[in-house]
């Protein structure tokens, strides 16, 4: 496929994850001036080698599925939090749960959950699920209290703090 191409072709470079969420996030409030969007993150840095302009896509894909699957005054969080070696990268929606039925299926191409009349390919989370595989990382689904968060493992690359 295209992606699996340009993740081939991508030359890995460090940068900084938190930069590139806060950027992104910015960017998405400008784009959707009546949307809401916080950024939950402990983190001041999360520095990590790879291809930022395919993360982006990848934040792309999950944000762009919150917005069409939430309501205008609710707020998308996007978070970033250390898990056990690794960085938790999440987009969190306020709206319908993911149907049981359907989450197996979810990361798979040409799956989609929209109603019948939303004409739509199914590839986004199929993109996001390629992009974050690319990076050493998965991705998940699962309903929350009020909606619906998609969750990125990605390996942390911070150094080690020595232990006294």
């Amino acid at each position: 496929s295209r992606v699996e191409e340009l993740m081939a072709r991508a030359e890995p470079e460090d940068f900084d994850l938190c930069t590139v969420l806060r950027s992104t996030i910015a960017a998405y409030q400008d784009a959707y001036p009546a949307r809401r969007f916080a950024l939950e993150s402990a983190l001041a840095t999360a520095p990590m080698r790879g291809a930022p302009e395919l993360l982006i896509q990848m934040l792309d894909k999950l944000v762009a599925n919150a917005i069409d699957f939430s309501a205008d005054d609710d707020t998308i969080t996007i978070g970033l939090q250390p898990n056990a070696g690794s960085l938790k990268l999440s987009v969190a929606n306020p709206g319908p749960p993911l149907p049981e039925r359907m989450r197996a299926q979810l990361f798979d191409s040409m799956v989609s959950v929209r109603p019948g009349d939303d004409q739509h390919l199914g590839l986004g989370l199929y993109v996001a699920k390629l992009i974050a595989e690319g990076h050493g990382g998965a991705i998940t689904a699962t309903n929350t209290d009020d909606g619906v968060a998609f969750t990125v493992l990605l390996p942390d690359q911070r150094p080690a703090v020595p232990r006294a």
